[in-house]
């Protein structure tokens, strides 16, 4: 009977510490990897907010030769899902779903597996530019709910998946490489250093979001050749002045600007004026719609960056091409230039 007892209490003593422990132990598993390439946010981003292009360079598609992958809705756009269905042993079946998508800053998925074992998972990727350079974080967490948690005392994710993830974003990287060749090796953007003299900025400045851009340059730009020719005051070349990007909130600082002659001023309710100080700069020439040039952009930060220089605010793109005169986009000329730091 002693014994009896010792075991039952033994069984119980057992169960409540399983039981304390399930409720004290976190009831998700995490990790995170990251990765530096060589390309504009908006090259890698294409690669992340796409299934199919996802599917392509996971890693875990490499593992199993069998896997089939079905994707419905419109990919790219969140609600789209790769449903998979694998070797049983290998991949199983399961779907990733978009569920989030911020433009050259955050991809998100929600990962849910069928077979062998059903469970859920959420991804997260997170790009940073800066200097012609994107770093890529990749946050994973599954869910590992109660009392199975328990079992996180003898399972570490980073051990049993942390090599895949390297893997898979080093295939990523690869495979943004290949389609975006290094801006060393590209044709068509010849960087040149300049001495940038003291301008006078008419401006109408705002913070908009990332895609509202091309709209409020189009419409600010007339307002202030209106008000230029009211008061006689030649003005010719249309230019925006990128003071910050928030890749985060995809906020821009931005002003649609005209330079003025030394001894002209404009000024109303909305027009103000901004001086921008003489200095060294380089610049390139983009050709085709101007709404394009980050890859102009990212040429003259690497070469900033291989000077071992530092750019400073606003970055300039002066319109050189008018539309009205010239309908074919190819022909546009944007000239980009970035500031340097003394």
């Amino acid at each position: 009977m002693n014994y009896f007892r010792l075991g039952l209490f033994f069984v119980i003593s057992l169960l409540l510490v399983t039981l304390v422990m399930s409720w004290l132990m976190p009831v998700k598993q995490h990790l995170e990897k990251s990765i530096t390439i060589q390309a504009p946010a908006a090259a890698v981003y294409e690669e992340l907010v796409l299934l199919k292009n996802f599917n392509a360079w996971s890693v875990w598609n490499q593992h199993d030769s069998t896997v089939k992958n079905t994707i419905t809705g419109t990919d790219g756009n969140t609600g789209a899902r790769s449903d998979w269905k694998g070797d049983p042993s290998v991949s199983g079946e399961g779907s990733i779903e978009l569920t989030t998508a911020i433009a050259n800053s955050q991809v998100h998925h929600t990962i849910r597996f069928h077979r062998p074992k059903a469970m859920t998972a959420r991804s997260v990727f997170t790009l940073t530019e800066a200097n012609g350079l994107t770093t890529v974080s990749w946050y994973f967490e599954i869910d590992t709910p109660r009392p199975w948690n328990i079992f996180n005392l003898f399972s570490d994710l980073d051990k049993q998946l942390g090599e895949d993830f390297e893997k898979g974003l080093q295939a990523l990287k690869e495979r943004v490489a290949q389609k975006n060749p290094a801006i060393g090796q590209q044709t068509g953007y010849e960087i040149k250093e300049m001495d940038f003299p003291e301008t006078n900025y008419a401006v109408i400045r705002q913070v908009v979001h990332a895609r509202e851009v091309p709209t409020f340059l189009s419409l600010h730009f007339p307002l202030i050749a209106q008000e230029a020719k009211r008061r006689q005051t030649e003005v010719n070349v249309a230019t925006g002045l990128f003071f910050t990007v928030d890749n985060a909130s995809q906020r821009v600082d931005l002003a649609a600007a005209f330079p003025l002659p030394d001894d002209k001023e404009l000024g109303s309710a909305i027009i103000k004026m901004e001086k921008i100080k003489a200095g060294r700069a380089v610049y390139t020439d983009h050709y085709g719609a101007p709404d394009k040039t980050a890859l102009a952009l990212t040429a003259l930060r690497q070469y900033v960056a291989a000077k071992k220089w530092t750019e400073k605010s606003p970055v300039i793109e002066q319109y050189l091409t008018d539309p009205a005169l010239e309908k074919d986009t190819s022909k546009w000329q944007t000239r980009v230039l970035l500031l340097l730091k003394e």
